[in-house]
């Protein structure tokens, strides 16, 4: 097919139009604005003027800048005069407001003219010039009015259309979309937010989710900070126009915008790539506007701290390197956001799961079930992975790097410390190579590892939930993982141990102190809850804390690998500090393990004896000084506990044995109580001395002296430096131990022979080093120092009031060896008081020594408090959880008030209560009625017609009491309760703590292991009520007290210590009633019934000094006619 040829022109057509150029621009005239009328004229829109309007345009601007700026300080008065003249003339004209003719008009109508022409740089000029006056306008405290009409302006439907398809402009027009955002945010926090409600009440066109996610999605990457600051991108500009809704917005606001998860999740999306400027703003704002809020729900908080976001901002706090500005605000951000439990993940948790700190039928409480323990609770230590609430942050710790990263550890650990629920969680699944090999890595684990361990212990063992320990105990799988977490196994510590870096050794021996240390403070705490918890919990309690020591063991490596590590450590100075830390290692293994530690025979007695000899050196004040102290410190309490010790046995290297070198120490410190009592138990535990009375006998009379005693008074005068005498005492001390039956016979010879005129002395037989000393004085007639110490030792035996007839003869028999004159004198009682050592003491408040005393168990009545909301507080609640909360208990104690408007309250307050329980479907509604009809029955006649006076304390916690038998009918008190309020409506005080005395003590029980239990619940309720002197009466005038003497001699509480100490504590609450030492002492014969029963209690002896104490000295004076110290 041929070419189609060219058609001749037709002439007789008109040409085409040629297409216009828009985006053909001319460089804008400047002009310089003198005066209001000529601003008007510039600004003035004519379609055929487009070119003088960018002119206008262009002048305004630059006349705003120099405002904004401040470029122009002596024109700014003349140029404010001009702006506000301008401004007054664009007002619409009239009081009312009509839309069609808005303020600045003449700008609005160029707008609408560029978005109906495509003219994009007109809309682009006239929204920027608008975004620029107004925030001229909010730093001009003046022309607040007409910033507000402007934004007004703006927030109108026509106008926000313009806006809208501004923003709605495609991606390569960012010209375009960046006036548009500068303008809202310019509207948005004019005024400190004043009109930002109105902006988000128009949200969909002001803030669309959607179109605000795309632009958020517009990063440039390539520009520089400084670029940034000079044009910023368009997801600059979003971001700050969020920023502007979260910081002026309401409460209400700011809840529904948080709640467009995908908005703040494109918030952070791309923070790393952020300006720093931008970043700070970011994070500043979030923290003081949302996470700081008191206003806004945790959960709203929440939806900004996904686990995503805290990852972006992680990026920055810790992956960008600290050349990044932001760095350490994002890290000060994500420390506030991991402690401060109101900025929304952070859950107060600490190691007990959601329901696991109570249960509701306790082990062993019905009589058909067998009491398995622990495991009968179907939650404690399951082997799958435990439950917890801090969920987004578990997931964050995931993606950290503790192990190279320190901000990251520090950011971790913080976590740890705030949430302790997330440890176990967290090694459950995070995997972590412990494999011993010297390399950054593992040193990072390791690192990380031991300030895990180093976590403190949880108050009250991370019961949250309340100010004190829990019912139960927490899962040892929870607590161990704190103690050993789970990658450091027994496999991986015991290699850890046996390699031949000394850093590896040493960082597993630091660690496994750490731990042991923190397993007995958590041992020590869960002991403290079973002395305070509930008897069907105490059992649960020590056996989760033996449970727990179970498992620390096998996942703690075997004694043999601690004595391998420990032989292998050289002993010098520059290994002072490894050594400090295997001894101490080895220490807490025999306090804590000790049934492990003694499968394994440890022999230190080289390594004490070279520690006790340097101890004697004079060694410098400095750091290897101090180590070595404490090495020796530790060594000591290893060699008291260890089986396999040689006290007594010399090394070819040793000038000494242990036990001479260790009494050569103690000779620099007689009150060291420590070594005193190590060095009694290894001499005693030979048979080398008969008993170690003398450690902590400090009120004994002079003349009774103990072997010890005498053995350390008579070293006193031996020099150090004297190394016959050390050596002739260091080789008595072995052959006594050596050849305990060759001085046992002699013993046993001396003592068969004849009186020989010893009369008055003791037939105790001294032991086996008197007797060796005896024999080798035999060999060493012409050493007066050596005799010296014989003299002097065997001379201390024989002191006394009843000196041992045996040391008597001993003494004898080498006092003629060598001449009295070659001995110096001693005085025995100066060298007795030397030597005994002192009993430890405190100080009180003033500074001056007191002898520490125990003090009685008791505490005494609380006194009534000022506010009484208990009044109101049971009405607020359905009846069954007002008993089991205690409300109504609190409320019948209202009764006692000494203020007569309360009780009248507590009396109405019954009276309702009773018909409600009339009414309700209780099972027990009778009984209960009954109990509460016949208390306010009581109050009426007894108290409230006679004379007004309070309900004593003894009826209402009867009363109280009572109440909560009712309500178990499976209590073994609950006959004889239920038989004595069906008896009469009405009680009669003066009689009912006589009357239960007698029916529980003199009658049978209602079980046939009931009676201590009845007679104790009895009891218990007389120590709860005697708190005034209306109570103290009652159990005067029914001889109450002469009874309960009488119960604690009875053959059942001689079996039961619990209802002796009861007892003991009705007498404590008698003295702490005004007058009630008094009263026990004239009116019941207490004082010489505490000195009969003195000798069979401690305790009786401390309730004798506390009645003496808080009596009245002339009362009782008068009274006995002797003074109070008399009695």
């Amino acid at each position: 097919m041929s070419k189609r040829q060219r058609e001749q022109e037709d002439t007789s057509r008109p040409p085409k139009r040629p297409k216009p150029d828009q985006h053909h621009q001319y460089a804008p005239v400047i002009e310089d604005i003198q005066f209001a009328r000529q601003l008007q004229q510039l600004l003035t829109f004519r379609q055929d003027g487009i070119q003088q309007l960018r002119n206008g345009i262009a002048s305004f601007k630059a006349f705003l800048e120099s405002i904004l700026y401040h470029r122009d300080e002596p024109s700014r008065p003349r140029q404010l005069s001009i702006l506000r003249e301008y401004l007054d003339t664009q007002k619409p004209a009239g009081e009312t407001w009509d839309p069609e003719k808005p303020f600045l008009s003449q700008l609005w109508q160029a707008w609408s003219f560029g978005s109906q022409n495509n003219n994009d740089h007109l809309s682009s000029q006239v929204c920027a010039i608008l975004a620029l006056l107004l925030r001229t306008l909010s730093s001009l405290l003046d022309f607040r009015d007409h910033g507000i009409l402007l934004g007004q302006t703006v927030l109108q439907h026509q106008h926000l259309r313009l806006v809208r398809r501004g923003l709605d402009a495609p991606r390569n027009m960012d010209f375009v979309v960046s006036p548009c955002l500068r303008l809202l945010t310019e509207v948005t926090s004019f005024d400190g937010g004043a009109l930002a409600r109105q902006v988000y009440k128009r949200r969909e066109q002001t803030f669309d989710i959607a179109l605000l996610r795309r632009l958020l999605g517009l990063v440039r990457t390539e520009a520089s900070d400084e670029e940034a600051k000079r044009k910023p991108s368009i997801r600059t500009l979003t971001v700050r126009y969020v920023l502007a809704h979260l910081k002026y917005l309401h409460e209400g606001g700011k809840i529904d915008l948080l709640s467009a998860r995908p908005l703040c999740a494109s918030l952070l999306q791309h923070l790393s790539q952020d300006p720093s400027d931008l970043v700070n703003e970011l994070l500043s704002i979030t923290e003081q506007n949302v996470l700081k809020d008191a206003e806004l729900p945790r959960s709203v908080k929440a939806t900004l701290l996904t686990q995503h976001n805290l990852e972006r901002v992680t990026e920055i706090a810790t992956r960008s390197g600290d050349e990044h500005p932001c760095s350490n605000r994002a890290s000060a951000w994500l420390k506030a956001v991991c402690s401060v439990s109101s900025y929304g993940i952070l859950r107060a948790s600490g190691w007990y799961s959601a329901g696991t700190t109570n249960a509701e039928v306790h082990p062993g409480e019905t009589d058909s079930a067998i009491d398995l323990g622990l495991d009968s609770l179907d939650f404690y230590d399951r082997n799958d992975r435990p439950e917890f609430r801090n969920t987004i942050l578990h997931g964050w710790l995931q993606t950290l790097r503790p192990h190279s990263d320190p901000k990251e550890r520090e950011l971790v650990i913080m976590c740890f410390e705030c949430a302790p629920e997330l440890v176990a969680p967290y090694f459950a699944e995070k995997h972590m190579l412990l494999e011993p090999k010297l390399s950054n890595t593992w040193i990072g684990y390791a690192s990380f590892v031991f300030e895990v361990i180093r976590l403190r212990v949880p108050a009250y063992l991370g019961n949250v939930e309340g100010t004190d320990f829990a019912d139960l105990p927490p899962q040892t799988n929870i607590i161990l993982e704190s103690l050993l977490p789970r990658p450091v196994t027994q496999k991986i510590l015991a290699r850890c141990l046996n390699q031949n870096s000394e850093l590896i050794t040493f960082f597993a021996i630091r660690i496994l102190v750490l731990a042991f240390q923190k397993v007995v403070e958590v041992l020590a705490e869960m002991r403290k809850a079973a002395s305070l918890a509930a008897t069907g919990n105490k059992s649960l309690w020590q056996e989760a804390a033996d449970r727990l020591l179970a498992r620390f063991t096998q996942r703690a490596p075997a004694m043999k690998d601690f004595v391998l590590a420990f032989r292998r450590v050289p002993d010098d100075d520059e290994h002072a500090l490894q050594r400090e830390a295997i001894t101490r290692l080895l220490r807490l293994y025999y306090e804590v393990t000790r049934v492990q530690a003694l499968e394994e025979q440890v022999d230190v007695s080289t390594a004490l004896t070279a520690a006790l000899t340097r101890s004697e050196g004079d060694a410098d004040a400095n750091e290897v000084a101090a180590l070595r102290a404490l090495e020796l410190e530790h060594l000591l309490v290893v060699a008291q506990h260890s089986t396999g010790m040689r006290w007594f046995g010399k090394s070819s290297k040793l000038q000494y044995s242990p036990m001479l070198s260790l009494l050569r120490l103690h000779m620099k410190d007689l009150q060291n109580r420590r070594i005193r009592l190590l060095i009694g138990q290894a001499l005693e535990q030979h048979g080398l001395l008969v008993d170690n009375a003398g450690v902590d006998a400090p009120l004994r009379s002079t003349s009774e002296l103990t072997e010890l005693e005498a053995l350390v008074a008579s070293l006193t005068s031996v020099d150090g430096e004297d190394s016959e005498t050390w050596a002739f005492i260091d080789d008595c001390v072995a052959r006594a131990s050596r050849q305990p039956v060759k001085y046992a016979d002699q013993i046993d010879a001396a003592a068969a022979e004849p009186d020989n005129g010893f009369f008055g002395c003791s037939t105790a037989l001294p032991g086996l080093l008197a007797a060796a000393v005896a024999e080798q004085a035999h060999f060493v007639p012409k050493k007066p120092g050596v005799m010296g110490f014989v003299d002097k030792f065997l001379g201390l035996l024989s002191y006394g009031t009843l000196p041992s007839r045996v040391a008597l003869l001993f003494y004898e028999n080498v006092r003629g060896l060598a001449g009295r004159s070659e001995f110096e004198d001693y005085d025995e009682n100066a060298l007795i008081k030397k030597t005994r050592l002192v009993n430890p003491q405190v100080s009180n408040s003033s500074g001056s020594q007191i002898i520490e005393k125990p003090s009685l168990p008791f505490i005494a009545p609380p006194p009534e408090s000022d506010n009484h909301p208990e009044l109101l507080r049971w009405a607020q609640k359905d009846l069954a959880s007002a008993l089991e909360d205690g409300d109504i208990n609190a409320l019948i104690l209202c009764l006692c008030s000494q203020h007569p408007d309360i009780r009248r309250q507590a009396l109405s307050q019954l009276r309702n209560l009773f018909a409600k329980l009339q009414a309700s479907t209780l099972e027990d509604k009778g009984h209960l009625s009954v109990l509460i009809g016949s208390l306010t029955e009581t109050f009426e006649q007894q108290c409230l017609q006679l004379e007004d006076k309070p309900l004593p304390y003894l009826i209402a916690t009867f009363a109280a009491r009572a109440l909560h038998v009712l309500t178990e009918p499976a209590h073994f008190m609950y006959p004889k309760l239920n038989r004595f309020i069906m008896r009469s409506p009405e009680w009669r005080i003066t009689r009912l703590p006589s009357y239960w005395l007698s029916n529980t003590t003199l009658s049978q029980p209602e079980e046939d292991d009931a009676y201590c239990k009845e007679v104790l619940w009895v009891i218990e309720w007389l120590v709860d009520g005697l708190r005034s002197p209306a109570d103290l009466d009652i159990l005067r005038r029914g001889d109450v007290f002469a009874k309960v003497m009488a119960l604690y001699s009875s053959p059942g509480a001689e079996r039961t210590k619990a209802l002796r100490e009861r007892v003991m504590e009705v007498f404590f609450r008698a003295t702490c009633v005004d007058g009630g030492s008094d009263v026990l002492i004239t009116r019941t014969g207490v004082l010489e019934w505490l000195g009969i029963v003195e000798g069979k209690s401690e305790m009786a002896g401390l309730v004798r000094e506390r009645v003496l104490g808080s009596c009245d000295g002339v009362k009782v004076a008068r009274w006995s006619g002797v003074g109070v110290e008399m009695l």
